[in-house]
């Protein structure tokens, strides 16, 4: 989470594409006070825990049974939960590591007003998810601090249960390194954005201190219908860590969902443990989700139908390869289909949020199983109605946005170039395109919008969301 400075009404946090070479080779396998999903406190010597029934000696830990059963919770996420501190500044911070870390400091050494505060990293994915319908928990460390609180507090009134990751540690070692983690993302008279925590400045994980993954966090995995983790994890949490939440996830049946992210890039050619991990992530999980640039830079392949093919290809398990393009759309790659869907026509006010929110339906559409491009058009329609919007955090967009944007089913499709990267594709199979007009070309199979999205709405007008914090 190093220092960028972006212009929200061109942002792309993706990494600029490395020069083509030889693929990367596989790597080897890699081997207090914490509130319930009730809203009830424990003292700072138990961990929190969503789930009834749980225990905190890991040997009684068990896989869950057959079928699936016992998984009361849809989507967890693994680690990445912060508190965004947004504050207006007359220049952005120096870019010097030493000047940049007194800025920061400084800033810290009096908390704003909390009016500036917003729950961010993966509190976004669990906020869009919740208000799809989905049962949400966040698996991660929240510090007691004020911060701390404010996070534990929206959460719970978002309906998300959250589940911390102490356990025989010694709080009172290193008072900093249990603090809540902070992003200061800090905007200037231009309205470009800078962003900045203590993650920046250190060599080690933020929660270094975090050596194996706690019992409570195996039991929550085991519950959860779907694991996510995604690149910022690897700031917070150690590549071990995270490897063994991947691994428990596949050991209980637990579906993993795997976003790179713009830390894809440096852990590629980050130290060994860093690479296994990632080598780990990108095999072993069910779904991959990219930037187009993403996965150009871990494939070396420009053409995103291309490259999600050889992310496919590499995994053993990977059953889905989802490709963001940005203003243009999305798209999925399966073993048997490539199905292309084109964005939706809005007016842009901040995309802060969108890919999290992109995210979020993404797995509610594999969740109930739903065709690769109804999953598609829900996806580009919840990222786009967070995009009408100011901010991430509780500020994603709400169910009756992405409804509006259904039904008025205005796509996007003067910017697609489908015809192209499905043309420039050597061996592309089966090719289905969302439209609402004939496309010309070989293998392309046309789903017309008004069916998918006829299909969407009457599942989504009886869902009710879980969020307890209306628009």
């Amino acid at each position: 989470m190093s220092l960028q400075t972006l212009n929200p009404a061109s942002v792309s946090r993706a990494p600029l594409p490395l020069p083509r070479c030889h693929p990367p080779l596989p790597f080897p396998d890699l081997p207090p006070r914490r509130r319930v999903a009730g809203g009830s406190v424990r003292p700072r010597a138990a961990v929190a825990v969503a789930v009834s029934g749980a225990v905190n000696d890991e040997a009684r830990w068990r896989p869950p049974p057959e079928g699936g059963v016992g998984k009361e919770t849809d989507l967890a996420t693994l680690g990445n939960l912060c508190v965004d501190v947004v504050l207006s500044v007359p220049c952005l911070p120096p870019a010097q590591r030493d000047e940049r870390l007194a800025y920061m400091e400084g800033l810290a050494a009096s908390p704003p007003d909390q009016k500036y505060w917003e729950a961010g990293g993966n509190c976004n994915l669990a906020f869009a998810a919740a208000r799809l319908g989905l049962r949400c928990s966040a698996l991660g460390h929240v510090g007691e601090e004020v911060y701390g609180k404010f996070l534990l507090d929206v959460l719970e009134a978002e309906g998300i249960s959250v589940v911390g990751m102490l356990e025989n540690t010694d709080v009172t070692a290193c008072r900093h390194a249990y603090e809540t983690l902070l992003c200061w993302v800090l905007v200037d008279p231009f309205q470009r954005h800078g962003f900045c925590s203590r993650a920046d400045f250190s060599k080690e994980p933020a929660f270094s201190w975090i050596q194996k993954l706690p019992a409570e966090t195996k039991t929550a995995i085991h519950h959860s219908k779907i694991l996510f983790s995604n690149g910022y994890a690897f700031d917070e949490l150690s590549p071990d860590v995270i490897a063994s939440a991947i691994d428990c996830a596949i050991d209980t049946g637990t579906s993993v969902f795997f976003d790179p992210g713009p830390r894809g890039r440096s852990l590629l050619h980050g130290n060994l443990d860093e690479q296994r991990a990632l080598e780990h992530a990108l095999r072993l999980s069910d779904v991959l989700l990219l930037t187009s640039d993403e996965a150009e830079s871990l494939t070396n392949i420009q053409n995103p139908i291309e490259a999600g093919q050889e992310l496919l290809r590499r995994g053993t398990r990977t059953k889905w390869v989802v490709v963001k393009m940005g203003s243009k759309g999305s798209i999925m790659i399966t073993d048997s289909v490539v199905s292309c869907a084109p964005s939706f026509k809005i007016r842009v006010v901040d995309t802060v949020g969108c890919g999290d929110s992109f995210t979020a339906a993404i797995a509610f559409g594999f969740l109930h199983n739903l065709p690769a491009i109804s999953t598609l058009a829900l996806a580009n329609a919840v990222g786009a109605a967070t995009a009408t919007g100011c901010g991430a955090g509780r500020n994603v967009a709400h169910l009756d946005k992405v409804l509006k944007l259904l039904r008025e089913s205005d796509l996007n499709e003067e910017e697609t170039t489908w015809t192209e990267l499905i043309e420039g594709c050597s061996a592309c199979p089966e090719v289905s395109v969302l439209s609402k007009t004939p496309i010309n070309g070989r293998f392309v199979n046309v789903i017309p919008v008004c069916g998918v999205v006829s299909d969407l709405l009457s599942m989504l007008e009886a869902t009710p969301e879980r969020s307890t914090v209306q628009a």
